[in-house]
């Protein structure tokens, strides 16, 4: 067998490990270990934090330096054509929750849960690795521009997580919140974990059909300087080193929101963190930065 796509070792078990029966190289194992976590581990929290109705929600991790391929067996799968191509994103490998997909499946069973597939030589089409029932979701569009725009500024994260949090979406049915700085605004004064790691604030986009094309370019676009994005009326994307680091930077904003909506429903006007209050907090994010805990 020829075997390719491994620049350094890997420790079996170890965080960076990825189960090769994803990829169809081995059987028997069901979990699917990436950087930064388990996606199993990670769908269930999206369950259980109510933010995955139905099939809401996608995941993807670009695992092309962790994944051993099996070229001699991938070969055999057809070339399937993009709607455009994504020249930075050529050769990469990509673990993507498959269309249709229940974050409670993938709780259950991420490698069945989940495609495995490797973009073209030229980034026009990509070729699955293994059989598989269904395509990648149906915002792929969304992941590859995410992770072609992560790969043009030679950024670190890999992974990419869009889900449905309540309340941070529950905000953006207020135009008062639906202004990017407005609603930066409110989720930094309202607690303080979110200056601390999120001073760059979250983007803003407003409504656009799900699954589009527009979505993902004005994605993308938001993301060049945001590690969260949130979209008007739908949910929120974020990008990690792996999908925990991911799953926190949408958690901590729905915190601040949940915190407003909840002294709101009490018939309280919530006061916020002021200026002062807030400007002493870069001493803390500062701390946190050194620790290498900056997301």
């Amino acid at each position: 067998m020829v075997w390719a796509g491994v620049p350094r070792p890997i420790q079996r078990g170890g965080p960076d490990w990825v189960r090769l029966s994803v990829l169809g190289c081995a059987g028997g194992a069901t979990r699917t270990i990436i950087p930064g976590g388990d996606a199993g581990d990670l769908a269930r929290l999206l369950c259980e934090r109510g933010w995955a109705e139905r099939n809401a929600g996608n995941i993807s991790v670009d695992v092309t330096e962790l994944a051993a391929i099996v070229r001699e067996e991938t070969d055999r799968h057809p070339l399937v054509p993009l709607g455009l191509a994504y020249p930075d994103m050529a050769g990469r490998v990509i673990l993507i929750s498959r269309s249709g997909a229940r974050m409670r499946d993938v709780s259950r069973d991420p490698a069945g849960s989940m495609a495995a597939i490797e973009i073209a030589p030229d980034g026009s089409a990509y070729r699955a690795l293994r059989e598989a029932a269904r395509p990648p979701t149906s915002e792929f569009c969304v992941h590859l521009r995410v992770h072609q725009s992560l790969r043009m500024r030679s950024a670190a994260q890999r992974a990419v997580v869009h889900t449905h949090p309540t309340e941070l979406t529950a905000l953006t049915q207020a135009q008062d919140y639906c202004e990017q700085a407005k609603l930066n605004d409110l989720l930094w004064g309202m607690h303080p974990e979110v200056k601390v790691f999120i001073p760059e604030g979250v983007g803003f986009v407003p409504y656009l059909r799900p699954a589009s094309e527009e979505l993902a370019e004005a994605t993308a676009a938001a993301m060049e300087g945001h590690r969260v994005v949130v979209w008007e009326k739908h949910g929120a994307i974020a990008v990690g080193r792996g999908l925990a680091e991911a799953f926190d930077l949408i958690d901590t904003p729905n915190k601040s929101a949940k915190i407003y909506l909840l002294c709101r429903s009490a018939g309280l006007r919530p006061a916020g963190l002021t200026e002062t209050e807030l400007a002493e907090l870069k001493e803390v994010e500062q701390f946190f930065k050194s620790l290498g805990d900056d997301a």
